[in-house]
């Protein structure tokens, strides 16, 4: 149902909006005259993306959302009554980028943007009001895209480094279940063995062989194929003439015992009792790759979790001096769940470089944008190598750091556009178009400066750094 006065305007009701209250009774009549009153109800589209951008709207009543469609990570901007939209004056906007909708009941003022020339001189205070409406309009919303920038990238790192995290976690989990049961079968074995009497020869025999196992796999790992395959037939022979299973073989040659090794054993031992020590020299050596196992899974985690830390330099001050190359090297590390399916780094590190003044996480987020863009370069290749090569040099204004791909380069017609805010070249949801834009302002902040070179096959992306920071 439309609104009461929806369709007519009066100067005396834009005269109590603050939006034209410094306008005078002729401007305000002017603007009453060419503004066209619209009604909506709740949950009908005001603005559609898409459309051309042709229409300066001021909220009269109620309050609209708008939001762009299909991207759940696009921030939600609300215009309640006296806030102007749409086409500002020296608006470049030509097409809608979002989505209107109305919230409650609500009742809009449109005039066609090919008026708004002439409504700069007839009305303006207005004008000048709608010029900083503009600028906020433009800060809020680069500010909302950076953050969504940052939060897909943040994503990306968290996602990655879960798997990462999650493969030796679980590797962890499993060797520890599984250390359990050996400890156990272990244990019934020992007292097994207990009920009968050993003598002191054979238990020094039986530590020694304990003892001999000092490195997980280490015996065999220098051993072909067919050596071991030797190995295991003849250990396999030696326990089915005493009448134990041959599979034992397998975890004693691993082990590094030989039937040579266990044949004084058998002499001082009976049948029941060789039989506890041999399963409880294999029970040994599964506990000790277990616990290598769970070793090295946890200090994976650790390694990841001291690249985390590192990577956002968490408890330093903002300004400090920073290792460049180590900062690089971790950010490579957060990357290297995507890293590893295909794509090659070759760091080609000058090794002299001096640490810099600077912001470390800052810097961080100039390495992950750049080595974001080259694997979503590489992406599109569907054969040959993918390559990513990292460079440092010493040059004697500072230092340059550069990243180049061989994937298919930038085309020419928008190599001077990708350092634009918002330009991005990514579907809707993959892409802000504000991750180069946040890297061009992060390296002036430093004082630095950055430029592209590209053609099929190779791009580079070249960061200069001072090595001492000018007084602003």
């Amino acid at each position: 149902m439309p609104m009461e006065s929806c369709s007519r305007l009066t100067p005396e009701e834009l005269a109590q909006i603050p939006l034209f209250g410094d306008d005078d009774r002729e401007a305000l009549e002017w603007l009453a005259a060419h503004f066209e009153v619209r009604c909506y109800e709740s949950g009908e589209v005001i603005i559609r993306e898409g459309s051309p951008a042709k229409d300066f709207i001021v909220v009269l009543e109620g309050e609209f959302h708008f939001r762009q469609p299909g991207d759940p990570y696009a921030p939600v901007f609300v215009r309640c009554a006296g806030h102007a939209t749409g086409v500002l004056p020296f608006s470049r906007m030509k097409v809608v980028r979002g989505r209107g909708t109305a919230v409650g009941k609500t009742r809009v003022a449109v005039m066609p943007a090919t008026e708004l020339r002439e409504l700069v001189y007839r009305a303006p205070n207005l004008a000048q009001k709608l010029v900083s409406e503009m600028t906020d309009r433009t800060r809020e919303t680069a500010q909302s895209e950076e953050r969504t920038g940052r939060m897909l990238a943040l994503g990306k790192l968290a996602a990655g480094l879960a798997h990462e995290l999650n493969n030796p976690a679980s590797a962890a989990l499993r060797s520890a279940q599984l250390l359990g049961e050996a400890l156990m079968l272990r244990r019934r074995e020992a007292i097994g063995m207990r009920s009968e009497v050993v003598s002191p020869e054979a238990q020094a025999l039986m530590n020694g062989l304990s003892e001999k196992i000092a490195d997980c796999g280490g015996a065999t790992r220098a051993l072909d194929t067919l050596q071991r395959a030797d190995l295991e037939s003849e250990l396999g022979d030696w326990l089915e003439e005493r009448e134990f299973p041959a599979d034992l073989a397998g975890d004693l040659v691993d082990a590094g015992i030989s039937g040579q090794d266990l044949a004084p054993l058998g002499k001082l031992l009976g049948k029941a009792n060789l039989g506890h020590g041999l399963r409880i020299l294999a029970y040994d050596h599964q506990i000790l790759c277990l616990t290598r196992e769970i070793e090295e899974a946890s200090r994976r985690i650790s390694d990841l979790v001291q690249a985390v830390k590192s990577y956002s330099y968490m408890d330093q001050t903002p300004l400090s001096e920073v290792d460049v190359e180590n900062g690089i090297d971790v950010t490579l590390r957060m990357f290297q769940h995507q890293l590893k399916h295909g794509i090659e780094v070759r760091r080609q590190f000058a090794k002299d470089i001096p640490k810099i003044p600077a912001n470390g996480g800052e810097l961080n987020q100039i390495w992950t944008n750049l080595i974001d863009n080259a694997i979503g370069a590489m992406k599109s290749q569907s054969n040959g190598e993918k390559i990513l090569t990292v460079r440092t040099a010493l040059e004697p204004e500072g230092v340059l750091v550069e990243f180049t791909d061989n994937g298919p380069g930038i085309p020419a017609e928008i190599r001077g556009r990708i350092f634009e805010p918002f330009f991005t070249t990514k579907p809707v949801g993959e892409g802000t178009g504000l991750g180069l834009d946040i890297v061009q302002r992060i390296v002036r902040q430093h004082q630095g400066t950055i430029r592209v070179e590209s053609q099929p096959g190779r791009t580079a992306f070249q960061v200069r750094l001072p090595l001492v920071r000018q007084q602003a």
